[in-house]
């Protein structure tokens, strides 16, 4: 038996468990990261605003809401099927 293999199911189900935990935390901090990331661009952005047509304006925003909309779906698909993976493993 591996050194590092659990010896009994509730045992894996913890380790499981505090994987899950770290996991969710290291997504929480990048999500919080990506927030400040995303509030300092708009405060550039607005910074340069006056400088941009309308029309650009319209544009950038459509585009960068269908990243983001794209971005998000993917996350969380990915994240949903991990979800029923573990699930699966019970």
């Amino acid at each position: 038996v591996p050194e590092d293999l659990p010896e009994t199911f509730e045992r894996c189900a913890e380790v499981l468990k505090q994987k899950l935990l770290s996991y969710q935390s290291q997504t929480d901090d990048y999500y919080n990261s990506c927030l400040i990331e995303f509030q300092d661009q708009l405060k550039l952005f607005e910074k340069e605003l006056p400088y941009v047509s309308q029309l650009a304006v319209d544009s950038l925003l459509k585009e960068h809401e269908q990243k983001l909309s794209y971005s998000t779906g993917q996350i969380r698909h990915l994240f949903n099927k991990q979800l029923e993976d573990w699930e699966r493993m019970k």
